[in-house]
């Protein structure tokens, strides 16, 4: 029997020899007989359909003992190859192995991305919609979905208005000049002990005297009260349209509001009915200040918007990518601070003034290796300076690292979704270009996707007379 063998994949003839196959007998060439079925006996040859332009990668393997990939071909191709051939992955060159897994990288982006990105229509019924549900259903995509409708895109932009004014309205409260006078600090002691109470208000603390000899002007208790309200019946009106009421209160953001809801009505209720009680108790003011400090995540409910716009929520998804590094970056720097904590600290031992315990130190090293440098300690040694010199050089090099990191994962992130816009919009124009047999699209009308990023399916179905598609409609 000859030792040459006639292999004809795709109407290409390749001539090897058995010898070369049969290094390899646990895969399909390597187990070939002439009872196989893929052996013709009139041609004396064996048949495969398959590429022929991948299959010289697939002989080279069998020549050499390793799998070398061209890197211009997409790994999914050399998967299914492998799988029909009945080749170990473990074959493949570790240099080659990266452009075999990149494609399933990049088909886990590309699906990440999608998930993150779609539209959560409410789950109704598809038939026998009630009139009722068919409200629900509008009032929840107006709400969450910023993207179905003009309407919705407006609503969006009012909504960053009134978080963006909710955020202002507290500073105003805490201005002097907007606050209206009230009473004379010297007057209101002065009442307080005629009556017998205890006033816990310290007379040294000008904030404390702002707050209590002064009250915050009409026009703005009427603002706040009117941005309560809207908040409040935004989040009734996300509850009750919301398809599925036990998923609700998974959304870290749903959750948030009702904590907000809770603490808004409870700020005004206290500054209705129980004011006076201010002045002499000082835990309703401590429970008054942790309400005020809970309203202040009311600019957390910005993060809802970030539907609408995909270059801020491709950076959210960037930070969430990078969990891992973060926390491994987080545990690194609390490591450094404690120990540059525990050497400035001996560092400075001999002097009396500065570091007077490890706690300081702590302090000392953070705001030193954040780069912030307060000044409130400082070592005043030359040894203390140089643990001083190498704190802060390492939090330089630490700091780095995250943006690094979270820059990768935003470039990634972002390249891949703009690859996945483009793509969406080439198969709606297809779609919309079968409407007419006459409708085609050249390659260069192809081409100019890339700059009508700004272009929507709206758009096209309302522009009869679009220049970018020769329509005949």
């Amino acid at each position: 029997m000859s030792d040459e063998i006639h292999i004809n994949v795709g109407g290409t003839l390749f001539v090897t020899k058995w010898s070369t196959l049969q290094r390899h007998g646990d895969t399909l060439l390597g187990s070939l007989t002439t009872t196989s079925e893929y052996y013709n006996n009139n041609k004396k040859q064996f048949f495969f359909d398959r590429n022929p332009d991948l299959f010289n990668t697939i002989l080279d393997f069998y020549r050499n003992g390793v799998i070398h990939f061209p890197t211009h071909i997409c790994g999914w191709n050399w998967k299914q190859e492998l799988e029909f051939w009945r080749i170990p992955v473990t074959n493949i060159s570790e240099c080659c192995y990266p452009t075999y897994i990149k494609y399933k990288k990049d088909q886990n982006l590309v699906n990440y991305i999608k998930n993150a990105f779609i539209v959560r229509t409410a789950e109704y019924q598809t038939h026998e919609v009630s009139c009722l549900a068919g409200i629900k259903q509008r009032i929840w995509l107006f709400l969450e979905e910023p993207t179905s409708s003009i309407a919705a895109k407006i609503f969006s932009l009012i909504y960053l208005l009134i978080v963006l004014l909710s955020a202002i309205t507290p500073m105003l409260d805490t201005h002097p000049d907007v606050r209206q006078k009230v009473v004379d600090i010297d007057i209101l002691i002065y009442w307080v002990n005629l009556n017998g109470l205890n006033l816990w208000i310290d007379k040294e603390n000008p904030k404390e005297v702002m707050f209590v000899t002064t009250k915050s002007p009409q026009w703005l208790k009427d603002l706040e009260l009117f941005i309560t309200i809207f908040f409040s019946c935004e989040q009734i009106l996300r509850f009750v349209s919301c398809p599925k009421k036990k998923e609700f209160f998974k959304d870290w953001l749903n959750v948030l509001d009702v904590v907000l809801f809770i603490a808004m009505w409870t700020i005004f209720i206290i500054d209705q009915f129980f004011a006076e009680k201010l002045l002499e108790n000082l835990d309703l003011v401590i429970f008054l200040y942790v309400c005020y400090c809970l309203v202040v995540f009311r600019l957390l409910r910005f993060f809802r918007i970030t539907k609408q716009y995909s270059a801020l929520r491709i950076l959210l998804m960037s930070v969430r990518a990078s969990i891992k590094e973060l926390g491994l970056l987080s545990i690194t720097f609390l490591i450094f601070v404690l120990l540059f904590a525990n050497l400035i600290y001996f560092a400075e031992l001999r002097d009396p003034t500065t570091f007077s315990d490890m706690v300081i130190g702590l302090w000392w090293s953070v705001v030193t290796m954040t780069t912030v440098g307060y000044g409130d300690e400082v070592p005043k040694s030359a040894l203390g300076r140089i643990v001083g010199s190498l704190c802060a050089i390492s939090g330089l090099l630490l700091l780095a690292m995250p943006i690094a990191v979270i820059a990768g994962n935003f470039n990634d992130l972002y390249e891949k979704n703009a690859n996945r816009e483009d793509f969406k919009k080439l198969h709606t124009t297809q779609k919309m270009c079968k409407v007419h047999p006459s409708n085609t699209m050249t390659l260069q009308q192809s081409k100019s996707l890339k700059n009508t990023s700004n272009l929507n399916t709206k758009d096209l179905e309302s522009n009869g007379d679009n220049k970018l598609f020769d329509i005949d409609m």
